[in-house]
């Protein structure tokens, strides 16, 4: 009888180790999990913070600002071709009535962010592509206003370049070589250095805005009144 309790004790013991050696186990593991998402939380701060970032100038092709560079009051879009928020946006005529209202004071830049579709990186290039032949605005308005939703294969990108007398030939190599590949890509991270989470998204100055006429009017004021 006596040996028998001593089993049972002694399994009993056994038993409670596992369990604890069990609970150690998933408080190490657990512990690491939990540094790896606040070193990865980091990193992603990190990133952000030392990032380019909206307004950053060097960013900035001369061909995707409209107005001067040295106005006191600088918009800045982050779109995307495929995104049909940036069309409807593009089409309301914000972005007309805001320059008619403000003149020299102000100046307006369009960014990418080309997260929508699989497309839409394509499509910023293309943009670009017929910016090197002094043709951004008019090609960005006819995507939005002419073109239909979502047809950005290349052919069709070719074909708006054609539209808008762009030089295809010289087009078409600058989209295969993937010249402003890096370009749309440090928008995108601008964008989201910037607190960008989808499109379109407006900065006035560096500062966040939303998308109607009068919200964007009351931060202009503001920033003149400085």
């Amino acid at each position: 009888m006596s040996k028998r309790r001593s089993t049972a004790k002694s399994r009993r013991k056994q038993i409670a180790r596992r369990k604890r050696d069990k609970r150690l186990r998933w408080l190490r593991y657990g512990g690491l999990a939990t540094l790896l998402i606040v070193a990865f939380t980091a990193f992603g701060l990190y990133r952000a913070s030392s990032g380019p970032t909206a307004d950053d100038p060097p960013d900035i092709m001369p061909g995707n600002r409209l107005g001067a560079a040295d106005a006191p009051v600088t918009i800045v879009e982050f779109g995307d071709f495929g995104c049909p928020s940036c069309r409807a946006w593009h089409n309301a005529g914000v972005k007309d009535q805001l320059m008619a209202t403000y003149g020299d004071q102000v100046s307006f830049v369009f960014r990418h962010f080309p997260v929508i579709t699989s497309r839409s990186p394509r499509a910023a290039e293309a943009t670009q592509c017929a910016s090197e032949q002094g043709q951004f605005w008019a090609y960005h308005d006819y995507l939005y206003e002419s073109a239909p939703h979502l047809a950005l294969s290349d052919d069709e990108l070719r074909d708006y370049a054609t539209s808008i007398g762009v030089d295809t030939e010289e087009f078409e190599q600058c989209l295969e070589e993937g010249r402003y590949r890096s370009y749309v890509s440090r928008d995108q991270q601008a964008a989201l250095s910037s607190g960008a989470r989808g499109t379109p998204t407006f900065f006035i100055n560096g500062q966040q805005v939303g998308f109607s006429f009068e919200a964007m009017a009351t931060v202009i004021e503001q920033e003149l009144a400085r």
